[in-house]
């Protein structure tokens, strides 16, 4: 027999009901308190699927309206990847990923998707050269998470780490291009799924893993010590990472020239960091810590202890000046007014000036920066008259193709007009959108 559910009266008592309800569903997060905790940008993936939507709708219709962002509105407005080409940086510790966990814990009635980004290390760990663009991925991750129990699909925070190059629990190369159509996918756009791609909706999940050699033990040790960050539960700040290097340069019964000599830093690079200036990126840690045997987490809470093996890494790679100033500064600065003076060559930017009288381009600037502005200015000056030029054609090509519709007794709609001009989305600029709007009102022939 078949037992029936036992509602609630509506004689009962009706304070006790929770009437609190959220606009998006309230999804829970996958892997919090480990090393493979959901990252936020596949957690709005993850949610534009589960409401059977797109994440570029979910941005335009909830998104952008509730953080109400000058720069979110124009890229609405305009169209384009502006904020999907920087969409990683919510995984990260900038105003960005503050906010977007902010809006979502609010819009899903959560409270931890703070933990979903790299907020907490937001005062030890630089943004800069932190997170990678693109998404990169395991497909054997991804075939175990849809045949397990709960077939739950996800993207771990710590794939969008770019000192994270492996899968530590298949010891394979993370994969960045998509099997089907070989393109790279952005760590967020319009069509993101979970493990599909973006552009081809293609499965992931079946491309074919490639192994690392077992002797490459540089890559585990950087991931398997970002794992080991990931898990990390303390507070951590800057003193500990002065104390450490401190206890660097005591321990080496040197100095701070020496010991930036040894790590391949440059000793003014090294001298901020030890005096708590400037944060070292968390590549740079990754080295220091295999030089010196330290466990990464001791390392930031100023708790030097053995944690394993140390491992030669790579030297740092220095940034090398290809084009060296050999003219004599005279010489220089005669080619670079003629540059300037003639009228013919707006479209040159510095860099260009530079290559064409064959020098460095800081050398411009430090020793004629009158003469950089002046050419920067007349580049400018160039680019308003492309665009301006560009505008008023585009504009009287609607007015043509407008009059034409209109005599043929068609509805001159700006879908139609596109395929007659074959430039689909021209009307999502604004000047050609109001010249559009000017010609339906009739206020222009």
């Amino acid at each position: 027999m078949i037992v029936p559910h036992q509602f609630q009266s509506w004689d009962d008592d009706v304070s006790v009901i929770d009437w609190n309800t959220t606009k998006l569903f309230s999804m829970g997060p996958q892997g919090l308190g480990t090393s493979r905790v959901e990252g936020l940008s596949g957690y709005i993936s993850r949610l534009s699927t589960e409401h059977c939507t797109t994440t570029g709708r979910l941005f335009a219709e909830m998104f952008t309206p509730y953080l109400n962002k000058y720069y979110l509105n124009e890229i609405l407005k305009r169209g384009g990847n502006g904020f999907y080409d920087s969409a990683h940086m919510i995984n990260g510790s900038s105003i960005a990923a503050e906010q977007f966990s902010t809006m979502l814990n609010e819009l899903t009635g959560m409270s931890n998707l703070q933990e979903l980004t790299l907020l907490r290390f937001a005062n030890i760990i630089p943004q800069r050269g932190l997170l990678r663009p693109v998404r990169t991925w395991c497909p054997e991750c991804y075939e175990e998470m849809v045949k397990s129990t709960s077939a739950i699909v996800y993207d771990p925070l710590v794939w969008s780490i770019r000192a994270v190059s492996i899968c530590t629990k298949h010891l394979a190369l993370l994969m960045e291009v998509c099997p089907g159509c070989t393109r790279p996918n952005l760590m967020m756009d319009r069509r993101s799924s979970p493990g599909f791609c973006s552009h081809c909706n293609a499965w992931l999940g079946s491309a074919a893993t490639i192994k690392i050699d077992e002797m490459d033990y540089e890559s585990q040790v950087k991931a398997k010590m970002i794992d080991r960050l990931l898990e990390c539960k303390s507070i951590l700040n800057r003193n500990g990472i002065v104390t450490s290097l401190k206890h660097i340069v005591t321990h080496e019964n040197s100095n701070i020239t020496e010991v930036a000599r040894k790590l391949s830093v440059p000793k003014t690079t090294f001298w901020t960091w030890v005096r708590g200036r400037n944060l070292p990126p968390v590549g740079e840690v990754l080295r220091i810590c295999n030089k010196y045997g330290i466990n990464i987490v001791d390392f930031y809470m100023g708790r030097i202890s053995e944690g394993h093996s140390p491992v030669i890494f790579l030297k740092r790679i220095k940034k090398m000046n290809v084009n060296l100033t050999t003219r004599p500064l005279f010489e220089v600065r005669k080619l670079a007014k003629g540059i300037v003076m003639d009228t013919t060559n707006g479209y040159m930017h510095v860099q260009a000036m530079a290559d064409a009288i064959g020098c460095n381009k800081k050398t411009l600037y430090n020793h004629f920066p009158t003469l950089c502005k002046a050419q920067a200015y007349k580049r400018k000056r160039y680019l308003k008259k492309l665009k301006n030029d560009r505008i008023k054609n585009l504009k009287q090509d609607v007015t043509t193709v407008f009059h034409t519709a209109s005599l043929h007794g068609e509805l001159p709609t700006a879908n139609r007009l596109e395929r007659y001009l074959k430039k689909p989305a021209v009307f999502r600029e604004r000047e050609i959108k109001g010249h559009y709007k000017r010609l339906i009102a009739g206020g222009e022939s």
